[in-house]
């Protein structure tokens, strides 16, 4: 039992956006496979188990824009459990330098009635607290903002849809992507956390609402009045030259 997974991916056009960098949603891929991947070398997996994985909370952090065809590496380890979450933490590299980081929380979930099951209800939970490297992180904050302005409505389509049968956690930040107009912002994310608040079915409507808190963009998405997600990003600048 590894604990410390590694894995390669490579940034494709399909990643880039209009600007020549890879949109954020890349390293929300990247993330899900290699956190799956490990949690099946742990005998966590969704089929295994008979549970949902479902990502209650996810920050990360990048130094720079990525660019088309660099290959980055993963590495992925579980810094341990609080409560009912599980934490799992990632770094990023390039060419061996490190150029980013993430921390995130998730839950299990029963698959029938989406009741949270705690990690102490499963034996194989002791496999995820023994590959612990270095400490674990406070639990990532809520998010809010007092002031919004709606800045668009997305009805679920199926392409939004994971196996879950609900909004994938990555077309989720591809919506806050959109609602933060990246298309024609001079700055790159360079920190974006993403709160995962309610599940979201086919055909529901999506309200994308934006503010800023400290400097910071906020986005939230609402349906029936409630949030199903919150997020907050902050750019930084860098060069479209080298882009």
């Amino acid at each position: 039992m590894a604990d410390l997974l590694s894995r390669e991916y490579e940034v494709n056009y399909g990643h880039i956006d209009n600007r020549g960098i890879a949109k954020p949603s890349f390293l929300w891929l990247v993330m899900q496979d290699a956190a799956t991947v490990h949690a099946e070398s742990l005998h966590l997996a969704q089929d295994e188990l008979n549970i949902l994985w479902v990502l209650s909370r996810m920050k990360a952090r990048l130094t720079r824009p990525l660019r088309p065809y660099e290959r980055i590496r993963c590495e992925t380890w579980c810094p341990g459990i609080r409560g009912a979450s599980w934490y799992r933490c990632f770094a990023f590299f390039a060419d061996e330098q490190q150029i980013g980081d993430a921390q995130s929380m998730w839950v299990t979930l029963d698959p029938v009635s989406h009741r949270i099951l705690r990690p102490s209800a499963f034996p194989a939970a002791d496999s995820y607290l023994h590959t612990a490297r270095g400490e674990l992180f406070d639990p990532l904050p809520k998010l809010s903002c007092d002031t919004v302005r709606q800045h668009h409505i997305h009805t679920v389509q199926y392409s939004d849809l994971d196996i879950n049968n609900h909004v994938n956690n990555v077309r989720i930040v591809e919506l806050i992507s959109d609602a933060l107009d990246l298309q024609r912002q001079p700055g790159f994310v360079s920190s974006l956390q993403v709160n995962y608040t309610a599940e979201t079915a086919f055909g529901e409507q999506l309200s994308l609402l934006c503010g800023t808190v400290d400097g910071a963009r906020y986005v939230r998405g609402e349906a029936n009045g409630k949030a199903h997600f919150e997020a907050l990003a902050t750019l930084s600048p860098f060069d479209m030259q080298e882009a």
